[in-house]
């Protein structure tokens, strides 16, 4: 029974050097596919060399004579308990310690719309920053069914944090990222992978716009942007009207039900001023995404023909001279230049403005003949229907009718105030008339 307490006091106290002199064992490095391990042992050893045996798994396991362990090709995200033996010459072997270490996650993330981060998860550590090698693949391909665009890129990095990289990537595609990594000479690592899908963006202007004018409308024709690779599916398109810093017009179309040939799409806009000046802006849109780059054009829609001017008169001024005159057209169709006067089918000059008079005297005519006078409104392209008027001329013997016209004008100048101090005066004696007859009664 004594032999039995001696011996066991004696494992017991063994049992606590050997524990003892392992001490400080820590995971210093932990990433996805490797953790390094570090310790440290008394160097009372009672002259034996010490080796270590460090098991991970049913056929995990290594041997080493330093108080270091790099444990290679771990699963991602996955907890390992992790198993140190310190084995003697002899093969003296004892259990030293457990330990529980998780590894670490590949984390992608979106920091901006396509700013792209490749980390780990916060299970990482690095205690003493030992710089590691990253090998960092991305396959991109666009997420746009009829798009043909894959990229195939390779970025070699040094870290000693968490984050990995940080890199701009296309919008609207989808990503495998493969990752591996090393520490310094050290054979790469087993790849691990993750998938990645980025939102859609604005699109680009839209290319080659064309407006043809028309008297009411302009017809617009453009291409697709030309993003590679397209920065979402492209689903309709704002086409805006303006007039003087106004916006007139504003339509949201699906791109799809738009007129598509030889690449080119094309709308019509209609209910327009003619001779007028407008503004187009067109932009595309991406399904589920609003933000767009407009191309803007200064656009002038086309003269129409003018309608004829109103309530043509033709007066003969004298034997030999007609006065015209007329009130503008009801519809102008734009802006008009000037009116041309024909009589009996030749061109007449006129003297006076006729934009601001709407009146023509023609000279030169024949006593006692008629004449035909016609008159049309003329804007940039057209001169709109005629208004007609025939006109005989007078004798030479017959007064002038403006002769007349004069004197009759002058005689109401003369005689209108004083006859109505006339009628006025009467007015003031019936009145007096009335007030005294009532004064009697």
């Amino acid at each position: 029974m004594e032999v039995s307490k001696s011996t066991s006091a004696f494992v017991f106290f063994a049992f606590l050097g050997v524990v003892a002199s392992l001490k400080n064992i820590r995971a210093s490095v932990i990433t996805a596919t490797f953790i390094q391990l570090e310790w440290e042992s008394d160097k009372n050893e009672n002259g034996l060399i010490p080796e270590y045996a460090v098991s991970w798994g049913r056929n995990s396991y290594l041997q080493t004579n330093t108080t270091t362990a790099r444990l290679m090709d771990l699963e991602p995200g996955r907890r390992y308990t992790i198993t140190i033996e310190r084995i003697n010459q002899g093969n003296d072997s004892r259990l030293l310690r457990q330990i529980e270490v998780r590894t670490a996650s590949l984390k992608l993330s979106l920091q901006r719309p396509n700013y792209l981060r490749v980390a780990w998860d916060s299970t990482f550590q690095n205690l003493k920053a030992v710089q590691v090698t990253y090998r960092v693949e991305l396959a991109i391909g666009s997420r746009v069914p009829s798009s043909s665009y894959t990229s195939n890129e390779i970025k070699i990095v040094n870290s000693t944090t968490a984050k990995i990289l940080e890199t701009l990537v296309p919008y609207y595609v989808r990503m495998t990222v493969c990752l591996q990594a090393r520490q310094q000479r050290g054979g790469w690592s087993k790849k691990i992978c993750d998938y990645f899908a980025t939102n859609p963006g604005t699109p680009g202007p839209v290319r080659n716009l064309k407006i043809t004018p028309d008297v009411h409308s302009l017809g617009l024709t453009w291409e697709d942007p030309d993003d590679t690779p397209p920065t979402g599916e492209l689903d309709r398109v704002n086409i805006e009207v303006s007039n003087t810093c106004k916006t007139l017009l504003m339509f949201h179309k699906n791109i799809h039900n738009l007129v598509r040939d030889y690449g080119k799409r094309s709308f019509t806009v209609t209910l327009l001023q003619p001779d007028s000046d407008y503004t187009i802006q067109v932009s595309a849109l991406n399904k589920g995404y609003g933000n767009y780059k407009g191309v803007t054009l200064n656009a002038h829609t086309l003269p129409g023909v003018p309608s004829s001017p109103r309530a043509l008169l033709a007066l003969p001024w004298s034997s030999t001279q007609v006065l015209l005159s007329w009130a503008p057209p009801d519809e102008p169709m734009g802006t008009l230049l000037n009116y041309t006067v024909w009589v009996n089918g030749k061109v007449n000059t006129c003297k006076e403005n006729t934009l601001q008079l709407h009146r023509c005297k023609i000279d030169g005519l024949t006593p006692e003949e008629n004449y035909l006078a016609e008159v049309a409104a003329c804007n940039k392209l057209h001169c709109g229907r005629v208004v007609a008027k025939e006109v005989a001329m007078p004798s030479a013997r017959v007064l002038p009718v403006w002769i007349p016209v004069l004197f009759a004008s002058l005689l109401f100048i003369v005689l209108g105030p004083l006859l109505f101090m006339l009628w006025s005066v009467s007015r003031l004696c019936g009145y007096a008339k009335q007030e005294s007859a009532g004064a009697f009664k």
